[in-house]
């Protein structure tokens, strides 16, 4: 990733410890290209990267932790990056109750995207 973005509402900067990103603030439809542009980095990044973890050398990480708001086509981009991976790799959402992702995910029948892994924080 470019190491960082940043505007009025939302972060994005790269996980420290695994690949993938981390985001703070609200997600609106303007930041579907800066998400997609970090995902894509972050995965194109971790193929040149040695694992850490053997047992996770294939997830990618986004860490929704810090977003107090994640707009429909905020979702609609993690979605569409979580299908265009192979597994064995996998994009591993990691979120707070609050935004309602297991729900959001489940009404559009994207709990079955055998790529997307949701994870309690």
């Amino acid at each position: 990733m470019r190491d960082y973005f940043a505007d009025d509402l939302l972060l994005i900067m790269p996980n420290t410890h695994s690949p993938g990103v981390r985001l703070s603030g609200e997600v609106v439809s303007t930041h579907r290209g800066p998400l997609a542009l970090a995902l894509t980095d972050q995965t194109q990044a971790h193929g040149k990267a040695r694992p850490q973890d053997p047992a996770q050398a294939d997830d990618i990480l986004l860490d929704l932790t810090g977003v107090r708001y994640l707009a429909n086509s905020g979702l609609e981009t993690l979605v569409a990056f979580a299908c265009h991976l192979q597994p064995p790799q996998c994009l591993v959402v990691r979120t707070t109750a609050e935004l309602g992702l297991r729900d959001r995910i489940t009404a559009r029948g994207w709990d079955r995207i055998e790529t997307l892994r949701l994870e309690d924080a």
